[in-house]
């Protein structure tokens, strides 16, 4: 693939990043997508933890770093660092190997949720068994979903190993509840009904692999450990597969690994998850077997293999060819305000090194990085609000939270965005983030309206700005003379408070 236009490259960074920063689509027209690929995939890792001590140390208060710390530390990351791949990649994963901080546990181990962030970053582009088993012995998981000191049953208390990790990797994290085909359609009985991936017995079995591990550390940074003694070594019988007995905890871990990867309906159900988080809430059943193919088989006999399942997803031809009805996702109110931020060049006032915003998290976007209310994201893959929506049998999951208070407060802190070009940045406040909009105030100083709906097209809107918007934005310029700044700001915000720019999809 070769990006062959502006609006190409751009709706690739769109879609490949947390949003295109000025002048990086047209540096891309020409060059071939794999050598960008290959070079995000490569860079190092920008870490989470790192980023989060460094702003603990810079903020110079408080016994340990907050959740606050861990937000901004985020930004930091999603507005500078170079491996926007590798974080775009990660943070889908975030939202489908859910844990949260809204967790009792978890919310007083920052650090250690910074940690688990990291682990899907340096999981990214590998194996997803890999990744699967990393989640699984991470001792954050182990926490949020009750693994940690998880115990053999004793029939004589009654006691019965924990089955909320057994019930979330299956439902969640792999085969999901019910068979699919590998176009990612459910398979049906004869009453017509869906297939179960699995039962209750199941649940029960793999409850039994997850006993005997613990935590190694009180900072819930290292992998949980194995104690033989309070592993099941009976035989198990999980989804019409034999363990035998006196199976050591690591070696059936891995066994689980194995038969997760290989069943029929992981591929789809991750595929189809990720294609969700990425691209478009409504893949074609082509599209989504295209991938899961990959998955299969990454044409070289390797199964689960993310990043040429990533590179499929990519670069799958309806992503720039499909209609919009088939090719587009509301964006996530978080990564909207993201978004503005990187296309606007933004900064830290008064020469901080760090973002000391954290863009009032807990209030604006109803969601945050890892603030998940439950094991099942903010939002649910199949949600389809009434209306058009649910009348053409399709699906928005990021509506569910997107409700009128979420309007007006995204809205709201767009307005308030745009309010900082109008300050004196010779007096800028370290605790804000500022942009720059002088190239749009040029065009308004010289009235030059089709320019500015221009560069606005090409910053927020791939450069393909639908033409009612356009119209709305000539007609509410007058040329009256204030402040270009004020004019900047009136209309970049009727752009950005726009559906279109709150809806991602194919213009081509």
């Amino acid at each position: 693939m070769q990006f062959d236009s502006f609006q190409h490259a751009s709706r690739w960074l769109d879609l490949a990043t947390f949003g295109p920063k000025r002048g990086e689509a047209h540096a891309m027209i020409d060059k071939r997508a794999k050598a960008w690929f290959d070079e995000q995939v490569s860079l190092p890792v920008t870490s989470h933890l790192s980023q989060c001590e460094k702003q603990f140390d810079a903020q110079d208060y408080g016994k340990m770093p907050s959740r606050s710390t861990r937000i901004r530390a985020w930004l930091d990351i999603a507005f500078y660092a170079d491996d926007q791949l590798r974080q775009r990649i990660a943070y889908a994963l975030t939202q489908i190997f859910v844990a949260s901080d809204q967790d009792a546990t978890l919310i007083n181990h920052t650090p250690a949720v910074a940690n688990y962030n990291d682990l899907l970053c340096e999981h990214a582009f590998g194996n997803y068994r890999d990744l699967l088993k990393a989640v699984s012995l991470s001792p954050v998981m182990g926490h949020y979903l009750t693994m940690v000191g998880n115990q053999i049953g004793d029939p004589e208390t009654g006691r019965r190993p924990d089955e909320n990790y057994a019930r979330e990797i299956l439902q969640l994290f792999s085969v999901g509840l019910y068979q699919r085909a590998s176009d990612g359609s459910l398979i049906l009985d004869a009453n017509g009904s869906p297939k179960p991936c699995y039962h209750e017995k199941d649940i029960q079995e793999l409850a039994r692999v997850f006993t005997g591990w613990s935590h190694t550390d009180s900072h819930l940074m290292t992998p949980m450990a194995a104690n033989e003694s309070d592993h099941d070594r009976g035989e198990k019988h999980i989804l019409g597969h034999h363990f035998a007995k006196n199976v050591p905890a690591d070696q059936e871990m891995d066994q689980v690994m194995e038969l997760l990867l290989h069943h029929p309906s992981t591929a789809p159900n991750i595929c189809k998850n990720l294609i969700q988080k990425l691209v478009s809430s409504n893949p074609s059943s082509d599209y989504v077997r295209r991938v899961s193919e990959v998955f299969d088989d990454n044409g070289e006999g390797e199964t689960g293999d993310l990043k040429a399942v990533v590179w499929a997803i990519l670069t799958d031809d309806e992503v720039y060819t499909a209609p919009p009805q088939s090719m587009s996702k509301v964006r996530e109110p978080w990564l909207s305000l993201v978004y503005v931020y990187r296309a606007l060049d933004v900064l830290p006032g008064g020469g901080s090194a760090l973002v000391e915003s954290d863009l009032i998290y807990l209030k604006t976007c109803n969601q945050y990085p890892l603030g998940s209310p439950s094991v099942f994201n903010f939002y649910l893959p199949d949600y389809a609000p009434k209306g058009v929506v649910a009348d053409n049998n399709l699906v928005a999951p990021e509506l569910q939270i997107v409700d009128w208070s979420h309007v007006i407060y995204v809205h709201n802190f767009i307005y308030g965005i745009l309010r900082l070009n109008l300050q004196d940045i010779n007096k800028p406040l370290k605790k804000q983030l500022y942009i720059d909009v002088e190239s749009l105030k040029v065009l308004i100083q010289n009235k030059d309206i089709e320019g500015f709906t221009q560069e606005v097209s090409e910053r927020f809107f791939n450069g393909s700005m639908p033409e009612p918007l356009k119209h709305v934005l000539r007609e509410h310029y007058n040329g009256i003379d204030i402040h270009p700044g004020k004019w900047v700001q009136r209309l970049l915000f009727i752009a950005l408070a726009s559906p279109y720019f709150h809806v991602q999809e194919n213009r081509a």
